[in-house]
């Protein structure tokens, strides 16, 4: 792909920040096994421990792309690269479950900070011809993330503990800032004397906190659950409400209510992310617990997926080029559900070439649909709101990743109760997998209505033409 010799540092920090997101998720999940035994942790706690990462970064996404836009991108970036250091090479010493579930939330916090102003950063930089290309080469660092996180992961696991894997990341996180702080000069301060919404950044926590604790109760204490969850209710309503009111929003709902493609968008990115996450969880323990496999080969087989969808990544690109982003976005999404469908059907004997094939099928399909609904939605918001289109992005990313954990949380909450997962449960745990997968392929099948929808939408009220 071309890039301009000036934005090669940029990139180079920029990817390293798009890498870590991932790879913290995905390594994590590899490792959920060895990590349980050690803290002792039942299954839905270690469910817990992607969901609250999951909160933290579906919370500070939305707010660090505007707080990138007052502060500077590069500014917050930089502080969010530093929390997200820190906090990994401490959680590498915890030996207490709780403490280590709620630093999970601190380091989730830093995240989004440093990947809401890295897309913003990248998208500012980049000329209008190569914007593509950029978002191709950010969209490849965020696969290889996945990718590498289950292999790697699961040898250092293997060879040194899962300890390595959180100080080593940290490590590597804190080097990334030094090359930000010394070779990447670049700042935007679009919003510079503008005000943040405190107000409605904590009405937005709260909310997403209740719908995390109320979801994640609801099994075991119905009347918790369910109060936690009309909170949540009540909570939105009073945030649109009152965004509708300020001058300084954190969530523009004006700009969502009259700009038809980037409400679609996002809804479609959200229905998209709550749907294929899960199966790295699931696959992780299918093929450890289920299939006897060690930590070391099964963070192998999973990396499949998300090497194919690295791989794919600038075929993506190039097809955004050439055709309407658009219509690459419903093909992805139609090979997302495809893949979805076809992994509840996996048993404990499918050969491994079905377990690759279906993870091929969905790493495509999810290549092909994050650059192109990407594209789509930093072009239809303007140049102007490039910072929140970055923090709106992630946070539905998140969300949905968030969404899909709690769905999670429930299935195995409702089939194997507080039981670790293991040989004497593993039907049971079957069960919980296929019920999550066809549920989520039929919801990924179900957002090509929003793809379509968007891909015949007419020009914005204020003359820019909405991007199919």
């Amino acid at each position: 792909m071309p890039v301009l010799r000036e934005h090669r540092s940029l990139l180079v920090a920029m990817c390293a920040a798009q890498f870590f997101m991932p790879f913290m998720m995905a390594g994590v999940n590899a490792v959920l096994p060895p990590l349980g035994e050690s803290l002792g942790a039942s299954a839905r706690e270690l469910s817990l421990v992607a969901a609250v990462y999951s909160l933290g970064l579906v919370i500070f996404q939305l707010a660090g792309g505007t707080l990138g836009d007052i502060f500077g991108r590069r500014r917050v970036f930089l502080a969010g690269m530093a929390i997200f250091g820190c906090t990994s090479i401490v959680l590498g010493f915890v030996g207490d479950m709780t403490l280590f579930i709620a630093l999970r939330l601190v380091q989730g916090t830093g995240c989004a900070l440093l990947s809401s102003c890295s897309l913003a950063l990248l998208v500012s930089a980049a000329p209008s011809e190569l914007r593509a290309s950029y978002l191709g080469i950010s969209g490849a660092a965020v696969y290889a993330g996945i990718a590498c996180g289950p292999p790697l992961a699961g040898c250092v696991a293997g060879w040194l503990g899962w300890q390595w894997l959180f100080w080593l990341t940290g490590l590597a996180a804190l080097g990334a800032m030094l090359l930000t702080v010394f070779h990447v000069r670049m700042e935007w301060r679009p919003a510079r004397g503008e005000h943040f919404d405190t107000a409605g950044c904590l009405i937005y926590a709260c909310s997403m906190a209740a719908l995390t604790i109320g979801a994640s109760e609801l099994a075991d204490y119905p009347g918790l659950g369910g109060a936690m969850l009309a909170a949540w209710a009540v909570l939105a309503v009073v945030l649109c409400l009152r965004e509708l009111r300020t001058a300084f929003p954190l969530l523009d709902v004006r700009m969502l209510a009259h700009n038809r493609v980037t409400s679609l968008s996002l809804v479609a990115a959200f229905i998209n992310y709550c749907s294929f996450f899960g199966m790295l969880f699931f696959f992780s323990l299918f093929l450890q617990m289920g299939r006897g496999m060690s930590v070391q080969d099964a963070g192998l087989v999973l990396a499949m997926q998300a090497l194919v969808q690295a791989l794919s990544s600038p075929l993506a690109a190039r097809l955004c080029g050439r055709w309407q982003p658009g219509h690459v976005c419903t093909l992805g999404t139609v090979l997302c559900g495809c893949g979805l469908l076809l992994a509840a059907f996996l048993e404990l004997d499918s050969t491994l070439w079905i377990i690759f094939g279906t993870q091929a099928l969905l790493g495509v399909g999810v290549s092909f649909f994050a650059l192109s609904n990407t594209a789509i939605i930093m072009e239809s918001a303007g140049e102007k709101n490039v910072g929140r289109a970055s923090g709106l992005v992630g946070m539905v990313r998140t969300a949905g990743m968030l969404c899909n954990m709690v769905i999670i949380t429930l299935t195995l909450s409702f089939f194997l109760g507080h039981e670790a997962v293991g040989p004497d449960n593993m039907p049971q745990f079957l069960r919980a997998m296929r019920t999550d997968m066809i549920l989520f392929g039929v919801l990924n099948l179900l957002a090509v209505t929003c793809t379509l929808a968007r891909n015949g939408s007419r020009p914005n009220g204020d003359g820019r033409k909405e991007i199919a």
